[in-house]
């Protein structure tokens, strides 16, 4: 199943099991600005609410994945008192942004993202937040802060380092610069890259296979995955003991054992 929802700043689009939130902002390369974080809130929403969905594809039209914050739509905040008088718009702003990718790394479905031009500044930190990350060979991603006097606000500076370690995460901030997709292959930031013809049948077969598996189960390892990095060995494993124990009372532990004693491919329902 095919279908398609635009809005002016994100393109929704429904493809098999998956749900496709295209940034669409090209004429800045999409810029993060409130009507992108509202798309992609509105987005999030809509899979959450449909059964059918298995899985989020992060994606973009134009030749850029994104740049990162609008930065004229950011300095025009920058001194403009928010509604509250509590602080500046421009710190409401960045708290938003800080809102919607904690929803996006949190949430309970996969979300993969997939790159096809130049992710950079809070573009890199949309994609820190996904699940996994599928570039095109023309994808170039960076940090970026560093170029125009400006330093993370949406989380690079702390899961750049838990991706790909200290020194370079480091160099990345401190330098600006960009890359090819292709010298993140293998680290824990791009698990494919593809030709960019590619790309989408690429993300399309990932997101066919992941949605096969238990909704319930997946959901139930994104946490623990997540959690391991802040929980001591002993107190993780213990929690996925119970993670596992709570699995096997739900239909789609039962319908795996099942099919597997019958030979067929599991029909999982989601419960």
């Amino acid at each position: 199943m095919t279908s398609t929802l635009t809005d002016s700043a994100v393109v929704r689009e429904r493809r098999g099991p998956a749900l496709w939130l295209r940034l669409n902002r090209p004429e800045v390369f999409n810029g993060i600005n409130q009507d992108i974080l509202d798309g992609l809130s509105a987005g999030v929403d809509a899979a959450d609410a449909d059964p059918e969905v298995r899985v989020v594809v992060l994606a973009a039209e134009g030749k850029a994945f994104c740049a990162g914050a609008d930065l004229r739509y950011a300095r025009s905040l920058a001194n403009t008192p928010a509604p509250d008088g509590a602080a500046s718009a421009g710190n409401a702003f960045l708290h938003r942004v800080r809102a919607v990718l904690d929803r996006l790394e949190t949430f309970r479905k996969p979300v993969i993202a997939a790159v096809n031009g130049f992710a950079v500044g809070g573009g890199l930190e949309l994609l820190l937040v996904c699940d996994l990350v599928v570039a095109s060979r023309a994808a170039k991603l960076g940090d970026g802060h560093a170029l125009y006097g400006q330093i993370p606000g949406g989380g690079a500076s702390v899961r750049l380092v838990r991706r790909l370690g200290l020194s370079t995460a480091k160099h990345l901030m401190f330098t600006g610069e960009l890359h090819p997709a292709e010298r993140f292959l293998g680290t824990d930031l791009v698990v494919d890259v593809v030709d960019p013809d590619e790309l989408g049948p690429a993300v399309d077969r990932l997101a066919e296979i992941i949605a096969c598996r238990s909704p319930i189960g997946l959901a139930a390892m994104k946490r623990l995955a997540n959690d391991a990095h802040d929980t001591p060995l002993p107190a993780a494993v213990t929690r996925e003991l119970e993670a596992s124990a709570l699995h096997e009372r739900s239909a789609d532990w039962l319908e795996g054992i099942t099919a597997f004693a019958e030979k067929r491919t599991p029909d999982f329902p989601g419960n």
